[in-house]
């Protein structure tokens, strides 16, 4: 049985964190939109490692697992972004520290990053996933460039949910496990969207909520962009809605992404319409109690 708990961000940002203890409390750097970590395995370093809520095994880069010497497993599928395809070879890195946090044995796929090292603009050695996030309480400070591991999830809010925040139940659908925020209303319209540090695009809409939505000539007519992910890039056009809530927190108008290929053509809009990532994430504190299944959205307000 889940564990329902309403969550809040840190203090000294003149909201309470309850009885919640900080088990460590680490900066990144926040680089093309991404998430990037300081990081050693088995003291060597310091690496680069972005986080990233949609990859379910943590990654480390093929060329660095074998600097290591780690064992390689059989290769297998990997499935992401792009229209291609691309392969990983199991193994497990004895020892990983992010500042003061340590974890041993944790299992990750190694495979070839330079395509993201490039995206990224340097060297990118790793990603850290569900494997490493599944049992932990994890506060990304945006503003601040902080992450907090938490050891329990903070006290409810006092004032609950309103503009400024949002609580909801950690909803990981069929095999996927990006956090879905059911109540996303894009234009007035209600749609599903997940939510993904690991991409740094905003908001983008998948093909089958684009046509749900009623934003298929603003679609065609948007300026072509391109994503990179692990399978390779996926083509979008950019073009803007004018009014996004998640929840009751407005966004107001804000720029979006129509996938055109590579990304989300097969969801249903009826199931998830489309992905929210760190473009308008960056705006808030993110907290995800991964053991008690919930998630909370909270602006910051200095």
């Amino acid at each position: 049985m889940l564990r329902i708990v309403m969550l809040v961000c840190a203090a000294g940002l003149g909201i309470s964190q309850g009885y919640a203890a900080t088990l460590a409390e680490v900066g990144f750097e926040f680089q093309h939109n991404q998430i990037v970590l300081r990081a050693t395995i088995d003291g060597r370093g310091p690496l680069n490692f972005i986080l990233d809520t949609g990859t379910r095994t943590s990654i480390i880069d093929l060329r660095l697992a074998r600097q290591l010497k780690l064992p390689l497993g059989p290769e297998g599928q990997i499935a992401g972004v792009g229209t291609g395809r691309t392969s990983g070879r199991r193994t497990v890195c004895p020892e990983l520290k992010i500042g003061d946090l340590a974890v041993h044995d944790l299992e990750v796929s190694a495979i070839d990053l330079s395509a993201l090292s490039g995206s990224l603009g340097r060297p990118l050695h790793g990603v850290l996933g569900f494997g490493f996030l599944s049992q932990r309480v994890a506060q990304i400070d945006y503003f601040h460039r902080r992450i907090r591991f938490l050891d329990s999830a903070p006290a409810p809010a006092p004032t609950g949910d309103g503009p400024e925040a949002t609580s909801f139940p950690m909803i990981l659908r069929g095999t996927s496990v990006l956090p879905l925020l059911e109540d996303c209303y894009v234009n007035g319209i209600r749609i599903s969207v997940t939510l993904d540090t690991g991409s740094s695009l905003g908001l983008i809409l998948f093909p089958k909520a684009i046509d749900h939505l009623g934003l298929r000539s603003l679609a065609k007519a948007g300026t072509p962009m391109q994503a990179t992910g692990y399978l390779g890039r996926a083509r979008l056009t950019k073009g803007w809605a004018t009014s996004v809530k998640l929840n009751a927190i407005d966004l107001g108008a804000i720029e979006v992404g129509y996938v055109e290929s590579g990304y989300g053509e097969d969801e249903e809009a009826s199931q998830r319409g489309g992905n929210l990532g760190n473009a308008v994430l960056q705006d808030f504190i993110l907290t995800l109690d991964y053991p008690g299944r919930m998630v909370r959205i909270e602006s910051v307000t200095e």
